[in-house]
């Protein structure tokens, strides 16, 4: 068999395998639950979208300005709405915003909140400062009792919303 042979027949034999392995269609894996979304209020959706994407990097994956919904009694309705999805790129997880008149009294502060990861808290904490968080409460460690250490700190968003910056030091969260 020459080389020329045997080259060919190689790659035969490899798309074939690829052809039945990688393209064969598999079973869907049965759906395990995790969290989906976030939905958030705000007062002014496009000031939330600009903080948030320049804040994070997020994008915006939908607008969303009509819901129709179809109750359980068959009945329908449309609504008008001023929505939008945002995600981090690579990540399945939603932020969702939709405008809607938020009260000035909200949640106790540090105990509703969203919790972004960050790699380097000092330089996220600047950037959301830039995009216009306030109140930044400073940097603090956590230690857990079962090992966890992390640096966290948070601040508001444009309509007083909670947001923790944390950094995973050791351990997981």
């Amino acid at each position: 068999m020459t080389r020329q042979t045997r080259l060919w027949s190689t790659a035969a034999l490899l798309l074939l395998a690829a052809s039945v392995t990688g393209f064969a269609r598999r079973p869907a894996a049965p759906l395990t639950p995790r969290f989906n979304h976030v939905m958030l209020y705000v007062g002014d959706l496009e000031a939330s979208i600009a903080f948030y994407t320049k804040a994070f990097d997020v994008r915006v994956t939908q607008r969303i300005d009509t819901l129709r919904v179809t109750r359980p009694d068959g009945s329908e309705s449309t609504n008008a709405v001023r929505m939008a999805l945002l995600r981090f790129p690579g990540q399945d997880f939603v932020l969702e915003l939709a405008e809607r008149r938020v009260p000035n009294a909200g949640p106790a502060p540090f105990y509703q909140h969203l919790g972004v990861d960050v790699a380097d808290i000092e330089a996220a904490a600047r950037r959301v400062q830039t995009a216009g968080g306030r109140d930044w409460s400073g940097i603090s460690t956590v230690r857990t009792n079962r090992g966890t250490v992390a640096r966290n700190g948070f601040f508001k968003g444009p309509d007083g919303e909670m947001v923790e910056l944390m950094q995973l030091d050791q351990g997981e969260f």
